[in-house]
């Protein structure tokens, strides 16, 4: 997992009808709406909260946004590709090297989607990225390291932390005008729980 990161961050025709049936159109429209309310809408927030990320600030306020009220949607689109891949806090990750030895994009989606089913409707979460600093490689590729603080509420009382500390580090990419999240390491900070043990829980229950 490590030698992957490292890897990447130095790689920097419309029906006939016949005359006979010309109610059969009119009966079609009037049961076509029936056939649209079988799928509950999803919100309108949910795509609204999706900026384009021609830049890397807004890549990661739609990441921050994604994280804080939970869209599953907008947080896989922070990802890209089947290279993504995450490196947990070999501390955190234990006993665990398994789990995290291929994790990517669908591992991200299962935990993220998992935590949202057990955190009450209308919850959000509060992620601060403070000490930023960016490191560009090339105009299309830079490292982001900032210290974070995630507060979660959530209902399973099996997982207690409330509060979630580390260093995060994210190797983007710009591909069509448009950055994403290409690598993700997580790092401890001090003696509470980091991101790695909040994935590490939430993709196992």
């Amino acid at each position: 997992m490590k030698d992957h990161f490292t890897r990447l961050r130095q790689s920097a025709a419309p029906p006939r009808w016949r005359a006979g049936r010309a109610l059969l159109p009119v009966f079609l429209l009037l049961a076509l709406p029936a056939c649209f309310q079988l799928r509950e809408p999803e919100p309108a927030a949910a795509g609204s909260e999706w900026i384009q990320p021609t830049q890397v600030d807004i890549l990661l306020a739609n990441f921050t946004a994604a994280v804080q009220n939970l869209n599953v949607a907008n947080y896989e689109r922070s990802f890209t590709g089947p290279d993504y891949r995450f490196v947990p806090d070999p501390s955190s990750a234990g006993s665990s090297p398994a789990l995290f030895a291929n994790w990517s994009v669908p591992e991200e989606t299962t935990y993220f989607t998992s935590l949202r089913r057990r955190t009450a409707p209308g919850t959000i979460n509060k992620l601060t990225l403070t000490d930023r600093r960016d490191q560009l490689f090339t105009t299309d590729s830079v490292e982001v390291s900032a210290l974070y603080q995630l507060q979660v509420t959530q209902q399973d009382t099996a997982f207690r932390a409330g509060l979630l500390q580390g260093n995060i580090r994210l190797l983007l990419r710009r591909r069509n005008n448009e950055w994403r999240i290409i690598a993700w390491r997580d790092q401890r900070t001090g003696p509470g729980l980091n991101w790695t043990d909040l994935k590490k829980y939430f993709s196992s229950n």
